[in-house]
């Protein structure tokens, strides 16, 4: 992944991924509880794309050689937010649902809900995909926010 090109875009990206960093394991949000969280309700397809484009760090068991082209900053922009310190599993679909991607990936982010503890139901090919937001959902308000 190439880091955001506009300053704009890596703040937007960055309010993204230390928002979803603050999902307690076994609770799972939604794109657009994201970008309601962040000041930008109408950007929830954008939250899908910031956490699709998270750099995934090579395994560790070869060493921690991760070679970057661009200036230093990039190293600590991807040591901070990349697949694995960024629970990009945590987030879902607003109707419940783990949201459509390469099936390997479903996979892997139902899988990842279910060892944190979260009850992932079979979707009618078997595969675990169905979150119930009522038991697992994580909503807090936004900071600004006055409450009802």
């Amino acid at each position: 992944m190439a880091r955001p090109r506009t300053a704009e875009a890596e703040a937007f990206y960055i309010a993204v991924y230390e928002t979803v960093q603050r999902i307690p394991p076994g609770r799972v949000t939604t794109y657009g509880h994201i970008a309601r969280l962040i000041d930008a309700p109408q950007n929830s397809r954008q939250v899908g794309s910031a956490l699709k484009y998270l750099h995934h760090p090579p395994p560790a068991a070869g060493g921690n050689s991760i070679e970057f082209d661009d200036e230093s900053d990039s190293h600590d922009f991807f040591q901070q937010f990349n697949s694995e310190s960024v629970p990009w599993w945590r987030v879902i679909s607003a109707d419940g649902r783990i949201a459509f991607r390469a099936r390997g990936a479903m996979d892997d982010q139902g899988h990842r809900l279910q060892a944190e503890g979260v009850d992932v139901r079979n979707d009618a090919h078997s595969r675990p995909r169905i979150i119930d937001l009522r038991e697992h959902g994580w909503f807090p308000r936004p900071e600004d926010e006055e409450p009802d």
